[in-house]
């Protein structure tokens, strides 16, 4: 079984099952969104949608509660059409107390029977926000937490990262993006610490990609990151560089389906 672990919700959402279709991909990990940069329809469109992110990933838009409930609702109108290619993972706002962090989770990632949260994706510095999310996740069996790893993050905060996993050593933690440019750094901390994992979308270069998963097979998990990333490319560089169908066989499906129970 192929399962992309890291997708965000697009529309049309048929046009999203038909690209997994044409590329042999069994199942999505969809992710939600506060935003729908594949609607840009033109340059502009595109400028101001990154514009948005870049503000979203320095932490400049806060914990934005209702547009994150928003995206939810989306992400479980997804789910629902077609619920036999999906398992969702829902955003939940960092830096609340715990108290309004728990009901959070309850209402939107427990009530909606979504597998795990993410993706955080925080400014350099904030990483001590999370720390309600990890005792969330202690209190909801140990939910899974995905959290962006690329820019703006440094290996500071990827370290900060690591730590916190460290304290809550029976929740997974997926780092994305292998680290980004902090990949090598990071893969030591990967062999480290046993709850600690690593997902492919946006690698920083295929040189990278390759020496990765070759080095902890067993830790990595297939991304790409629709709308940023294409199915059947991505497919094809961990089909390429893997040195054996092993290897091909854990990074694209076994790993992530065996962590979240995918039958």
């Amino acid at each position: 079984m192929i399962i992309d672990g890291h997708s965000h919700v697009t529309f049309p959402i048929q046009e999203h099952i038909k690209a997994m279709d044409a590329a042999g991909i069994d199942k999505t990990v969809l992710f939600s969104t506060t935003f729908h940069p594949e609607a840009s329809k033109n340059f502009a469109d595109v400028q101001s949608s990154m514009e948005f992110l870049n503000d979203l990933l320095a932490g400049k838009k806060g914990s934005m509660v209702e547009v994150r409930q928003k995206a939810v609702s989306e992400l479980m109108d997804a789910i629902k059409q077609y619920p036999n290619r999906y398992i969702g993972f829902g955003a939940v706002p960092a830096g609340l107390e715990l108290k309004p962090t728990l009901q959070y989770v309850a209402e939107n990632i427990q009530n909606n029977h979504l597998t795990g949260m993410g993706e955080f994706t925080l400014g350099s510095g904030q990483i001590h926000l999370l720390k309600n999310i990890f005792r969330a996740s202690q209190e909801f069996h140990n939910l899974p937490i995905w959290i962006h790893a690329f820019f703006p993050l440094t290996f500071q905060d990827i370290k900060e990262i690591s730590e916190l996993a460290k304290d809550y050593p029976e929740t997974p933690v997926i780092l994305g993006h292998l680290g980004g440019s902090n990949w090598l750094e990071t893969v030591a901390l990967i062999k480290e610490i046993s709850n600690l994992y690593l997902d492919t979308s946006a690698y920083y270069s295929t040189f990278v990609l390759a020496s990765i998963i070759n080095e902890v097979p067993e830790k990595c998990f297939f991304g790409v990151d629709r709308p940023f990333g294409d199915l059947q490319l991505s497919k094809n560089a961990v089909l390429q560089f893997a040195k054996t169908s092993a290897i091909a066989n854990a990074v694209l499906g076994e790993n992530i389906a065996r962590l979240l129970n995918i039958e």
